[in-house]
C-alpha cells in the first residue's frame, strides 16, 4: 500500500474528529468540568466534527468510526481521566 492510498477521505475525518475531541477534552478539564462533562464535551465534539465532514464530503461513517479505533478512543478517555487527576491536584496545592 502507497502512502498516498492511505490517506483516504475516512481516516483524515477520523483524525480530525480524534484531534478535536481530545482539545474539547482539554478545554472542559481547564474549565473544571467533572469527568462525566468532559467525557460529554469529547464525544459530541467528536461525533460533531464526523457529521460537518460528512456534510461536505461524501463519506462511509462505518470505515471513520474503524478508522478511529476502540483503542485511540480508549486513550482519550484514559489521559482525560489522568488531566483531571492532575489539574485536581495542582488545585489541591494552590
Amino acid at each position: 500500500m502507497k502512502a498516498t492510498q492511505s490517506f483516504t477521505a475516512e481516516r483524515l475525518t477520523a483524525l480530525a474528529a480524534i484531534v478535536a475531541g481530545t482539545l474539547a477534552a482539554l478545554l472542559a478539564v481547564y474549565a473544571g468540568a467533572g469527568i462525566g462533562n468532559v467525557i460529554g464535551a469529547a464525544f459530541l465534539t467528536y461525533v460533531l466534527t464526523i457529521v460537518a465532514v460528512a456534510v461536505k464530503v461524501p463519506l462511509q461513517l462505518v470505515k471513520v468510526v474503524t478508522a478511529s479505533g476502540r483503542g485511540t478512543v480508549i486513550t482519550i478517555v484514559i489521559t482525560a481521566i489522568v488531566l483531571i487527576g492532575i489539574a485536581k491536584a495542582f488545585r489541591g496545592l494552590a
